[in-house]
């Protein structure tokens, strides 16, 4: 990543469920999909690298990722190791009182890369949040093709 062309992109949802259930669902990758627009396909390629096919902006991408830490019913971060958009971030949670968890997306992405439309790449987010969110609290997907 360029430093010049760096954005930072911070989310928040309070999801009505225990910090342990919240943070073993989000750790669940491969279920992505469920509830992340415009994220495809994601396949584990061993216990820290996974295959990420999406879509953005009219366009495609394939990208390869690794999580970097993971430190349980705290935070989940990752980075882009190839293919695009050249991003990284964690996703972080935090016991909010009465079964209640607070969980923060802080993201940094280049724009060279993919995900041009920050407004748009916010907007995303934000709605990935609620349906992760709806997903845990309901068990069902909001996710709309």
């Amino acid at each position: 990543m360029s430093k010049q062309s760096i954005i930072p992109v911070d989310h928040t949802v309070v999801v009505r469920a225990p910090i342990k259930e919240v943070y073993e669902r989000w750790d669940r990758i491969e279920d992505y999909p469920s509830f992340m627009e415009g994220v495809r396909e994601i396949a584990w390629l061993d216990e820290k690298r996974f295959s990420l096919k999406s879509e953005g902006g009219g366009q495609t991408f394939h990208s390869i990722c690794e999580v970097t830490l993971r430190i349980p019913e705290r935070r989940i971060a990752w980075r882009t190791l190839s293919g695009g958009p050249d991003s990284s971030g964690v996703v972080c949670f935090q016991n909010a009182g009465g079964g209640f968890t607070e969980v923060t997306l802080q993201m940094r992405y280049d724009p060279e890369t993919g995900w041009q439309d920050r407004a748009q790449l916010e907007e995303r987010l934000q709605g990935n949040l609620e349906r992760f969110k709806e997903l845990v609290e309901t068990g069902k997907s909001l996710k709309t093709h």
